[in-house]
């Protein structure tokens, strides 16, 4: 006969079983559709109709929809085979339509804080990178294709990059980057017409999704369009390591962004009766270049002993731009004014240390670095 304390050592487990079968599963993120000529279809459709009605981006959407008509033409009856099952020909424009649309919608995701000349810059990046992919042909069982290029250590899609900067380390992230049977890719930089940089970047890091580079002096690159190059090797049975297809990226780069900050400081000081009077204690311009950069000047205040108040006024223009007028800000003699510009920046004027100062904030445009 089972004693009590032995059916409760064998109800407690069956319990807790129950319990835990009982349990919903916990909820886990969707798994992304097998890479088919109709998934990279969708892809394109979604990243075009998802584009602003920019008249700059006009050439990138009819290029774009040629992506598409053209992988549609091909695909035929072919289009919801996953791509690994597909002649390497197709599964090239599978793969690259695919590259194209990732990179689109990393500009759409980065762009919102971009404007001006750095927008102008991205979407240029953008539209050559989109062109080698749609100009790239030939085909195999493994296709290397960039899908995104990403700052480091901070991940951040990339589209250009300021000259005159210090090292700079970013990754190309895609498919068929490397194959660790096989020697490291060959990663290299030309400008736009093929002709090699002086200035090359250094593989730090390798995986097949994802290979990690560093610039050392990104100072001596010439403004303008780079293209990445990437040369991946795959072992091949009883062949060795054959290269493969070569994937692209673009970035731009573009001059550092000049600052010109001309002020006009004056003291509103007391007089005989209820009038004040404005006096004029200096006039100057300050010049600066990049996010988190700063300048100063001291500005004597002799010109009235016992001020009231000060008012400070400025003008500001970018890279030669036209200035944009701000202020005047008037605060009382005994405390100091800070003010926002255009463009980012920050005015003060600190009359204990009898000093305006300006300072460029950090670059809000999360696609330029």
């Amino acid at each position: 006969m089972t004693s009590s304390l032995s059916r409760s050592a064998w109800c407690v487990p069956l319990a807790a079983a129950w319990m835990l079968a009982a349990t919903p599963a916990p909820l886990h993120a969707q798994l992304a559709p097998r890479l088919s000529a109709q998934v990279s279809l969708d892809e394109l459709s979604t990243a075009t109709a998802a584009l602003p009605a920019d008249p700059a981006l006009a050439s990138l959407r009819s290029q774009l929809q040629g992506m598409a008509d053209e992988l549609r033409q091909d695909a035929g009856k072919d289009a919801d085979k996953p791509a690994d099952l597909v002649g390497d020909a197709l599964r090239g424009r599978i793969v690259r339509a695919h590259a194209a649309a990732t990179r689109v919608q990393a500009y759409l995701k980065t762009m919102a804080d971009c404007q001006g000349a750095d927008r102008t810059a991205m979407q240029s990046a953008l539209a050559e990178s989109v062109k080698l992919l749609a100009a790239a042909d030939g085909g195999a069982r493994a296709i290397p294709a960039v899908e995104d290029v990403q700052s480091m250590p901070v991940p951040g899609s990339l589209f250009a990059i300021r000259a005159g900067g210090g090292p700079l380390a970013f990754a190309l992230t895609g498919s068929d980057l490397f194959d660790s049977q096989c020697p490291s890719p060959r990663v290299s930089v030309t400008d736009a017409g093929g002709t090699a940089l002086a200035n090359q970047p250094i593989l730090t890091g390798a995986s097949p999704a994802r290979l990690e580079l560093k610039w050392a002096d990104v100072g001596q690159v010439p403004v303008g369009p780079v293209v990445l190059h990437v040369v991946a090797q795959r072992k091949v049975f009883l062949l060795g390591c054959q290269a493969l297809p070569e994937a692209t990226a673009v970035i731009a780069v573009v001059p550092a962004t000049h600052y010109r900050v001309d002020y006009a400081l004056e003291a509103i000081c007391p007089a005989p009766g209820d009038a004040n009077r404005v006096v004029a204690l200096g006039k100057g311009t300050l010049e600066l270049a990049g996010g988190g950069a700063s300048a100063a000047q001291n500005v004597p205040t002799t010109a009235c002993a016992e001020p009231a108040a000060y008012r400070l006024s400025a003008s500001v223009s970018a890279s030669g731009g036209a200035p944009s007028p701000a202020g005047p800000f008037t605060q009382s003699a005994q405390a100091s004014i800070t003010a926002g510009l255009p463009g980012g920046l920050t005015l003060s004027w600190d009359p204990s240390v009898q000093s305006v100062f300006v300072r460029a904030g950090a670059n809000t445009c999360k696609g330029v670095r």
